[in-house]
């Protein structure tokens, strides 16, 4: 099982006890989930019987985690599900009410789900409870309000999880179970989870239809024989079924009767190939490209942004570098932040030649992949990028993201980004509209003036796979590929663990309909280090 659905079980099962009021093995499964979802390695430690040497993990719990990674799911977690009902959890969650206060709530009160809290509100009811009051009471109206205006969105990282989580018990059960929905298509913000499963709609009586978070679940039931339809139908975007169901009634296939076992069969009925999920969007996907050639984690040579202890990293160098080439890759890239970050420890001209001379010295020992020296440098205001003009002859590559001022103007902003695209020396954008996703808006931008001045300039473009960040979005990305601009896939890497978020910014630009020849990190890496070194 992927460590990061362990390390969201035991966080459960940390909400679970806290509910008890059991507040110390709470802690402890709190901090054990974070020093597993942190974990590199974690399979070894296992067959190793060594997870009791990650921090915070004591006997009981390694036996834990060990069942949880043998059989998906824990006694005594089933037991908590079933003593305490979702709308605890879905309480739990809203802003600023916290386990406490929706347990209090709950005991109080009963409430089936929301809906039944917003009529409490509205009676006054709520603020009579001790620790509550009038503000309190407005604050979770509004609280619930939100969430019917905007529904429950989670990040995709997250939505993962959850839907692996819930998979693995579905699996119990059930012979055949697919994920599907936006999580397939790794969509950005993820509003459900879907799954397929096969048999019949009877035997799926009792199965969710909403997390605990408050994420609506969708189940697909199909006998095997219609299991490939109900496949794409639960996976592809409703403008994407509905191009199906018209090219089947244009030549006069019955989906619903379709004898299909496979995805595959369906896209064959209606004179198609198998078209990957992160293509389904319904937009040109059914042009007659089978994009087989989309770029993917195992064309990428070179793990780019890598950030470490030099800065905000967790891990030196040497770290990184093992945890690249465990993952596979030939090379890194150490792009600590510029001297203007200095809340992020950034480095000056006397600080990166000291890490070069790291580097160096890593070279001679012997390191078993090739570690490539840049630096992140801001975009300042004035649209100058942060590196000192006589450390460019000596990296290897730069970096150069806004970090700072992200609530400048259109115009400010397009003047800003432009002016540093045209800096006569490669540099690559990164994470590029400075979102988090759920959490800042974009900058605002002229994006085309950009995307034109990149195209005119020694410049590439990063998307970012941070999970947070999933930034350049695909959409964009496409209409900079449109201009022959190329592109890097990277981590953003803060510790060894971050660098599988690789796995991310392949998917965006799977969606953006990349291919490996738009990708410079799936050149060979002496390629790769002659066409982004900045001088």
């Amino acid at each position: 099982m992927d460590p990061a659905v362990i390390a969201a079980q035991l966080c459960e099962l940390s909400m679970y006890y806290e509910l008890d009021g059991d507040r110390h093995r709470a802690f402890a499964y709190a901090r054990a989930s974070k020093s597993i979802g942190a974990a590199t390695g974690l399979a070894r430690l296992l067959d190793e019987g060594r997870v009791d040497e990650l921090p915070g993990v004591g006997p009981s719990i390694a036996r834990a985690v060990g069942e949880l990674a043998r059989r998906g799911n824990l006694d005594v977690l089933d037991r908590m599900r079933a003593k305490w009902p979702p709308v605890v959890l879905e309480l739990a969650s809203l802003p600023r009410l916290g386990v406490s206060k929706a347990r209090t709530l709950w005991q109080a009160f009963d409430p089936a789900d929301l809906d039944a809290v917003a009529l409490l509100c509205r009676a006054g009811a709520i603020r009579s409870l001790k620790g509550f009051g009038a503000i309190s009471e407005a604050g979770i109206l509004d609280a619930i309000e939100e969430r019917r205006r905007v529904g429950v969105r989670a990040l995709l990282v997250d939505a993962m999880v959850a839907a692996e989580a819930l998979a693995t018990q579905l699996r119990r059960a059930h012979v055949r179970v697919e994920i599907a929905g936006p999580v397939r298509r790794w969509i950005e913000e993820v509003d459900h989870l879907a799954f397929v499963i096969e048999g019949e709609g009877p035997q799926l009586d009792g199965l969710p239809s909403q997390l605990a978070s408050g994420l609506r679940v969708e189940l697909f039931a199909a006998p095997p024989a219609q299991f490939g339809w109900a496949h794409v139908r639960a996976t592809g975007s409703a403008e994407h079924v509905a191009l199906l169901e018209e090219r089947a009634r244009a030549r006069g296939v019955d989906l619903a009767t379709l004898v299909a076992p496979d995805e595959t069969a369906v896209y064959r009925s209606l004179g198609l190939p198998w078209l990957p999920p992160e293509v389904r969007d319904g937009t040109d996907e059914l042009s007659g490209d089978d994009f087989t050639d989309l770029v993917t984690l195992a064309d990428l040579t070179t793990a780019t942004h890598c950030h470490t202890t030099a800065s905000d990293g967790k891990h030196t160098i040497a770290e990184m570098a093992a945890a690249a080439g465990e993952l596979g890759f030939r090379a890194l890239t150490i792009t600590d932040h510029s001297a203007a970050a200095a809340y992020a420890g950034g480095l000056d001209a006397a600080r990166l030649r000291a890490q070069a001379a790291e580097i160096r010295a890593l070279r001679a020992d012997g390191t078993a992949i090739q570690v490539l020296h840049g630096t992140e440098a801001d975009i300042l205001a004035d649209g100058t990028i942060d590196v000192p003009a006589e450390m460019l002859p000596e990296l290897d590559l730069v970096i150069a993201s806004v970090h700072q001022r992200f609530g400048q103007g259109e115009d400010e902003m397009t003047d800003r980004l432009v002016t540093a695209m045209r800096q006569p020396f490669f540099k690559i954008w990164g994470h590029a509209l400075g979102r988090l996703v759920l959490r800042r808006r974009p900058i605002d931008v002229r994006i085309d003036d950009v995307f034109d001045a990149i195209a005119a300039s020694r410049a590439a473009i990063e998307l970012n796979g941070d999970p947070h960040r999933l930034d350049l979005p695909p959409a964009l990305a496409r209409r900079a590929a449109a201009r022959g601009i190329k592109f890097v896939l990277s981590s953003d890497a803060h510790s060894a663990e971050n660098l599988r978020a690789t796995r991310f910014a392949v998917a965006m630009a799977r969606r953006a309909r990349l291919r490996r020849r738009d990708v410079l990190n799936a050149l060979p890496v002496d390629e790769l280090a002659a066409i982004v070194r900045p001088t």
